[in-house]
Order: structure tokens, then sequence, then C-alpha cells
């Protein structure tokens, strides 16, 4: 019986017992030799194809534990003068490594086929990150991904990010009562940000009361 090489680069024997017929086990081998051959043509100018997993689902939990352990789904909350309410909400989901491991993030880029990779701030020489900051591709493309493929460390952060991205969508935001439920769903995911909460909500009130009292005025 043939054998095929596993996950930890030794060979094993796909039916071991001997009892799968042989046309049902050649179609069991082609199709994952087709799903070996797919992955190593589609990275193979990124990294070393034997550093690939042997299928695509690997990839994917490989794709999760990075993301638990260097990824991030940021809510920044952001003064702007010009936007409704003087503040906007502004979901990114970003992920680090130092230069040297710039593949991983090619490779995450050509994934999700969306985002780009830029030079950290601050560490422009050393370290890099892959970034999707289009509302679009985060509702259309990430969030689905990781509701299919669940992180474990960042679970409850993404609950919230995906809420918020999809409140967004839903144009919660337009409203004053829904801007501020966003704006407490972010801080939830955290709360040591520039601006307190009650700062943000109570000037983004008395933007709200001007602005009515101009409407009204004679």
């Amino acid at each position: 019986m043939t054998s095929r090489v596993g996950n930890n680069g030794q060979l094993y024997d796909p039916d071991p017992q001997g009892t799968t017929p042989p046309q049902i086990l050649l179609k069991i081998l082609s199709i994952n030799l087709t799903w070996v051959k797919k992955l190593l043509s589609e990275f193979k100018d990124l990294i070393d194809p034997r550093m690939l997993p042997s299928r695509r689902k690997y990839l994917y939990y490989y794709i999760v534990g990075l993301v638990d352990g260097e990824g991030c789904f940021s809510i920044s909350v952001k003064k702007q003068e010009d936007a409704k309410f003087g503040w906007v909400i502004d979901p990114v989901f970003h992920v680090t490594q130092s230069k040297d491991q710039i593949a991983v993030l090619e490779i995450l880029k050509r994934v999700f086929n969306c985002g780009r990779i830029i030079p950290k701030p601050g560490q422009e020489d050393s370290t890099f990150q892959y970034i999707v900051d289009s509302r679009k591709n985060i509702a259309e493309k990430i969030i689905p991904f990781f509701r299919k493929h669940k992180p474990v460390v960042k679970w409850r952060e993404f609950q919230y990010f995906a809420e918020i991205v999809e409140g967004l969508e839903r144009g919660e935001h337009r409203t004053p009562e829904g801007f501020k439920n966003l704006l407490k769903k972010a801080y939830e995911i955290s709360s040591n940000r520039k601006h307190k909460l009650d700062d943000v909500i109570s000037e983004m009130e008395r933007r709200v009361d001007a602005s009515e009292t101009i409407r009204r005025a004679p």
C-alpha cells in the first residue's frame, strides 16, 4: 500500500487495516495530493514549501494561533471635528511580526486577499504589521473567517469587535443612542484609552444639544 507524508514529515499508511476499496483510497490520496500541490504553488514564492502544512485547514489553524498570540481586533475611538458627533469609531485588524518573519504576513495577505503590510510605527527597522482597516473587508472577509475558525485567547475581543463592525455596517452610529451603544462596546474591549468613556459621551451630548438648539432657532 502507498504511504504518504503526514504533517510531522513522517510517512504513514492511510489505510493500515487494508479495508478501504482501492478506487476510494486512490481518490482520497488524489484529493490530498491536489491540496498539497495547490498550497505549494500558492505560497512557494514566499516560504520554503517544506514549512507548509499538508492541508489548507491546518494552515487556517496556524493563522488562528498566530492571531491569538500576535494579532489584535482593535477599535479606535478618535476625536474628529468634522464628524457628526465629533468622534469616529474606527475598527482595525492587525498582526505583528519581526522583519525576518515578514513572509508570514504575506501569507495572511494572500489568504484574506485584502489589507496591506507596513513597518510598525516606532519600530520601522525591525517590525512589520499586516493591517486591514477597510470596514468592508473586515465585515466580508475577516469576521466570517474568525467566526468559522474561532480564536481562543482573543475570542471575547473578537466578539465585541464583530458586534461593533456589524453595528457600523447597519448604520447604528448615525443616531446618538446607537453611537453611544457602540462606544460602550468599544470600551468593553479596552478601557485603557486616552479619553474616558464618560468624557467622550458628555462631549458628544453637548454637541448634539448644540446642534438641536441651532436647528430649532427661528
